[in-house]
């Protein structure tokens, strides 16, 4: 048979998609590592829940009394975890918002803490996707054991 011949198991085939799937990998790498996350990207938070830890789609929620949580230590905490920026706030302007990036893809996380009556709440979540694979409490739970609530 004369003529080109066209066979998938041909280099110059695999050679431009393997190009293109690595550009690919390596754009996604750059947008989730370096996409600016702000205190307007940051949801409000609309539904309140009750004291305890309540596992969520994408995140983790937690409200402790407030007598139990040493608030500056716990604004320590969340600053000191590693690939972590304060957003905004402060202990006098509260919530406090951060946001935490994953090691190896950057995508990041939010983390917001605010204080209603007699209760901490803390609410950790995934900006990009639909699950966060337990990262977010796994997190949390850290902060907690760290500082003894």
């Amino acid at each position: 048979m004369n003529g080109l011949q066209l066979s998938l198991s041909s280099s110059w085939f695999w050679g431009p998609v393997a190009l293109v799937a690595v550009l690919c990998g390596v754009g996604a790498v750059l947008f989730f590592r370096f996409v600016p996350v702000t205190r307007a990207d940051v949801p409000a938070v609309t539904t309140r829940f009750a004291a305890g830890d309540t596992e969520l789609a994408g995140g983790f929620y937690a409200v402790r009394p407030l007598e139990a949580v040493d608030l500056s230590a716990l604004e320590r905490q969340i600053a000191q975890t590693a690939r972590s920026r304060r957003v905004s706030g402060s202990l006098d302007d509260l919530p406090l918002v951060f946001v935490h990036r994953s090691l190896v893809w950057g995508f990041p996380d939010v983390t917001q803490v605010w204080v209603e009556g007699d209760f901490v709440h803390i609410y950790s979540h995934l900006v990009y996707g639909g699950s966060d694979l337990g990262v977010n409490r796994d997190r949390m739970v850290g902060w907690f054991e760290a500082l003894g609530i």
